[in-house]
């Protein structure tokens, strides 16, 4: 009984070492990938980690690596223009997700937030850096278990394909502890291809084809301008703040890798 005991102990340990040693290498192997990240789009400029600038929400284990939620949050504390949001993967084969560019109608304080859904090919640190008005850095990280998002294929693909085009815009009740923020929606039927994913009639690769460009505009003012990568997941989905009033009219409008051009409109006509 006591060897039984010794012996399950022992694996016990081992098994432990080699979490350990695994998880030690994603870790060392994500700080080789954001070094070289850092140097090729930020020319090593000073970033500042975990200040409260922003917030990073994600999960510790996606429950399916396609379709990975992710909120970025600037508490409102931070007063201030916005300039750049960009999201990273470190782990992904292409590791920018999305870049936004903020405009007028983004608004300058209060809570502001934008969360969308990613693919994810392996265990990785999921980064978001903002750049504020006066060119700071700010950057919040977070570790994330995934693995095969970049090349799963998903029923949710096929909607993009026999749908694409459409674009739905919603708009929310007014943001958490505000009273001229809103939260808006723009949902997106495109199945945003990344060019790893088999075509099970043919058993060869689908050609990339994603959206990679996303416009969207209140009241004929910027809210943000996305340059999209394959790491956005099929059908994308965007919710965020902005500045609106009743009655202004929301566009959003979607360019994808084939130039194909799309265009939603809040009040939709008819309306």
């Amino acid at each position: 009984m006591q060897g039984g005991r010794r012996h399950e102990t022992r694996i016990g340990w081992l098994i432990g070492i080699f979490c350990l040693v695994a998880f030690s290498s994603a870790v060392h192997a994500d700080e080789s990938a954001w070094s070289s990240i850092h140097r090729d789009l930020f020319s090593n400029r000073a970033i500042s980690q975990d200040d409260g600038v922003l917030l990073l929400e994600a999960p510790e284990k996606a429950d399916d690596a396609a379709v990975v939620p992710i909120r970025v949050r600037i508490p409102p504390e931070y007063q201030g223009v916005l300039r750049t949001l960009t999201l990273i993967i470190d782990n992904n084969p292409s590791p920018v997700a999305a870049t936004f560019h903020f405009g007028p109608a983004a608004g300058f304080s209060g809570e502001r937030m934008i969360a969308t859904r990613v693919r994810m090919n392996a265990q990785s640190a999921v980064r978001a850096i903002l750049e504020t008005e006066d060119g700071t850095l700010h950057m919040a990280t977070r570790l994330v278990n995934a693995a095969g998002g970049c090349s799963a294929a998903s029923p949710k693909d096929q909607d993009g394909v026999t749908e694409m085009g459409d674009v739905r815009i919603k708009i929310l009740p007014p943001a958490a502890g505000s009273t001229w923020l809103t939260e808006g929606q723009v949902m997106l039927r495109h199945p945003n291809y990344t060019g790893m994913q088999m075509d099970p009639a043919t058993g060869t690769f689908l050609p990339a084809r994603f959206v990679n460009e996303l416009t969207v505009t209140s009241g004929g003012e910027t809210v943000f301008k996305m340059e999209g990568g394959i790491a956005i997941s099929a059908n994308p989905h965007l919710r965020f703040t902005l500045q609106y009033a009743t009655g202004q009219v929301i566009t959003a409008t979607a360019v994808d890798t084939d130039g194909a051009s799309f265009v939603g409109v809040y009040p939709a006509e008819g309306f």
